[in-house]
C-alpha cells in the first residue's frame, strides 16, 4: 500500500470518517475542540478534497431521500450537510498502518 504522510488535521478527519458517516455540522466543532482553533468550512472542504483525491475517503449524498456514492461533493452538499463523508477502505488500511503525521 502506497504510504501518504498527512498533516495531523487531515489525519483527524479520516480517523474520525472511521466506520462513520460524518458531516461538517459535526466534524468542524469537533476539530475545532480538539485543535483550539476555528476550522473553517474552506479549510475543512480543502482537507476532504485532499483525502479525497488520495482515494481514502468517500462521501454519501443524500438527494430527496435517495443516498448515492460518491468520490466527490459538491461544496453545496460539503456544507448543506446533505453529504457525509466516509473513510474507504484503503483509508481504513492507511489508519491501521503504523504512521507519521506532518
Amino acid at each position: 500500500m502506497d504510504k501518504f504522510l498527512l498533516t495531523a488535521i487531515k489525519d483527524s478527519v479520516l480517523a474520525m470518517a472511521e466506520d462513520e458517516f460524518v458531516h461538517f455540522k459535526t466534524a468542524r466543532p469537533v476539530l475545532g475542540t480538539y485543535y483550539e482553533r476555528n476550522v473553517s468550512f474552506e479549510e475543512l472542504s480543502s482537507i476532504t478534497g485532499r483525502l479525497s483525491a488520495l482515494g481514502l475517503i468517500r462521501w454519501r449524498i443524500n438527494q430527496q431521500g435517495r443516498f448515492y456514492f460518491r468520490t466527490h461533493a459538491p461544496i453545496s452538499s460539503q456544507h448543506g450537510c446533505t453529504a457525509a463523508l466516509t473513510a474507504t477502505a484503503k483509508g481504513k488500511e492507511h489508519l491501521a498502518q503504523p504512521r507519521r503525521v506532518a
